[in-house]
């Protein structure tokens, strides 16, 4: 009797083990967890709770909760608490630190965050809404949001209402907080829910440090035209743009002995810098507009301070520089080719280290593969690129000579003789593109764009009767951009929110064209 009540346990406890596991080559679980009842419940109304328990019907757990998360009307940070942070539960709580706004309907959206924990099968968008009122406000809007300068739009873009009462003014967008937020997580698309009747300002902008204000100084922002009326059928296009800051130039500061830094922000078209001290003093002012650096360059550094007068339109700054006591570092003259393969596109140039300030164009000698001299016109840009312009053939080897003498930099130094090679290809290795643009408004800046978003070629349509052809394009994947140019100034404009300016519109092509050698493609849209 013994044996069998044993043989029996045991039998019972292998049958009892096999049921915790899930058989090899077994269904994959696919399923998201099932909600199954919150306290208090969901969508309860007249809420007065302090606490929010939710359960589910497995072990689930939160991931990038911080980002996925959008509680709206929004609550700082600090105002409440979730979990599990980390690590699996059978529920989510919610713990509410700060009072509520009285008759308001608040929502808690989780987005993607919420997945089982066995296979990270997700719970899409799950809600839970509130109201501390008598009813739960229930209108909703949506809508799409583009960059208006790129092709791909970012992700994880805040969209946000204001409400138009006694207290709006624009400038609450910088220092205030929206009423509702909505989130676009991994797509273009935004929709709010759970709102309230009325007339409201519809603002988005690309939010990296997550405090619901714009700062313009590093973020994006769209905005609709007018002013949204709810409720409403439309669904809302926004182009979210990054504004041009106004101009400052910050404190300079000195890393060489005759080079000057100014730090910059801003449109440096009609910049002027005068040195204002009495002694006469050669200097020159070069851009590197990457870095928002301006340099000065000076032929000499004997002095103890300088005195600078800055102006750019309505902007005027004065700076009194002081020169270190300590020894710097000195540029020397160096030119120097980026490649010895020259594009057929491209223009000769050589890299300067140092700003050049007289060229000598009977020291510059330029020969092709047969030795023929070919006559050019040298071109100085921005002091430190010294253009050769010629015509440019397919096939050839261009030899450059460089005498002594033949550059003078600011600091009265010359290069001894130097010799340069390029070599350009076969008409035979390029691709051609004609473009065609269809209901348009003219004029049009075309640009054709590499997968480093770099911008190959521009050309410029005034009028319909202009082409447009993109000529030796090297094999390779391209999208075109075309933008109606509405002030005809020739460049891109971008928006502005307190000027009530949208940016200049913008098109992509839909699919990547891709260039082959000698193909010759069409393009229209």
């Amino acid at each position: 009797m013994v044996k069998k009540i044993i043989l029996f346990f045991i039998t019972f406890s292998i049958i009892g083990c096999a049921k915790r596991g899930t058989p090899d080559g077994g269904p994959k679980d696919e399923d998201p967890p099932i909600f199954i009842r919150s306290h208090p419940p969901n969508n309860s109304s007249n809420f007065d709770s302090e606490n929010i328990r939710i359960y589910f019907d497995e072990y689930i757990k939160l991931e990038k909760i911080n980002s996925q998360l959008i509680v709206s009307p929004p609550i700082e940070k600090s105002g409440y608490s979730i979990f599990p942070q980390s690590g699996a539960s059978k529920f989510i709580d919610i713990d509410l630190k700060d009072s509520l706004q009285k008759n308001s309907t608040y929502s808690f959206n989780f987005g993607q965050a919420l997945v089982d924990n066995n296979e990270g099968n997700p719970l899409p968008f799950f809600k839970y809404v509130l109201s501390t009122g008598n009813y739960i406000d229930s209108l909703n809007i949506s809508g799409n949001i583009r960059d208006s300068y790129n092709k791909d739009t970012d992700e994880f873009i805040t969209a946000m209402l204001y409400p138009i009462d006694s207290l709006y003014n624009d400038s609450i967008i910088y220092n205030g907080k929206p009423l509702y937020v909505s989130n676009t997580l991994d797509s273009t698309n935004f929709n709010f829910t759970n709102l309230k009747k009325g007339i409201y300002k519809l603002v988005a902008i690309k939010d990296y440090n997550n405090n619901y204000k714009y700062d313009p100084l590093t973020e994006k922002i769209a905005f609709n035209q007018t002013l949204v009326s709810i409720p409403t059928d439309s669904l809302f296009d926004l182009k979210i743009f990054k504004e041009s800051p106004e101009f400052k130039i910050f404190k300079p500061f000195q890393n060489d002995e005759n080079k000057i830094n100014f730090g910059f922000q801003g449109d440096t078209e009609n910049l002027d810098i005068e040195i204002k001290n009495e002694f006469n003093l050669n200097s020159v002012v070069t851009f590197d507009k990457e870095k928002d650096t301006l340099y000065v360059w000076l032929e000499n550094s004997n002095y103890d301070s300088l005195n600078f007068e800055i102006n750019n339109k309505d902007y005027q700054k004065n700076y009194v520089f002081k020169f270190q006591k300590k020894e710097l570092g000195k540029d020397s003259l160096q030119l120097k080719q980026q490649s010895q393969i020259l594009e057929l596109s491209e223009k000769l140039s050589l890299e300067s280290t140092t700003p050049l300030i007289n060229v000598n164009n009977k020291k510059i000698e330029v020969y092709d593969r047969d030795s023929i001299p070919i006559s050019f016109e040298a071109i100085l840009e921005n002091y430190t690129n010294l253009v050769l312009d010629f015509e440019v053939l397919p096939n050839d080897i261009y030899y450059v000579y460089v005498k002594p003498d033949a550059v003078i930099d600011i600091f009265q130094k010359t290069t001894d003789s130097l010799n340069f090679t390029f070599k350009t290809k076969k008409i035979s290795e390029y691709g051609k593109i004609f473009f065609n643009p269809i209901q348009k408004k003219y004029p049009l800046i075309i640009d054709l764009i590499n997968t480093k978003d770099e911008v190959v070629d521009s050309q410029y349509l005034a009028s319909a009767s202009d082409n447009c052809v993109f000529e030796n394009i090297l094999p390779g994947e391209y999208t075109i951009r075309v933008i109606e140019d509405k002030n005809e100034n020739k460049k891109r404009d971008t928006g502005n929110f307190l000027g009530k300016i949208q940016p200049e519109k913008t098109y992509f092509n839909d699919e990547i064209i891709k260039v082959r050698a000698n193909w010759i493609l069409r393009e229209s849209f």
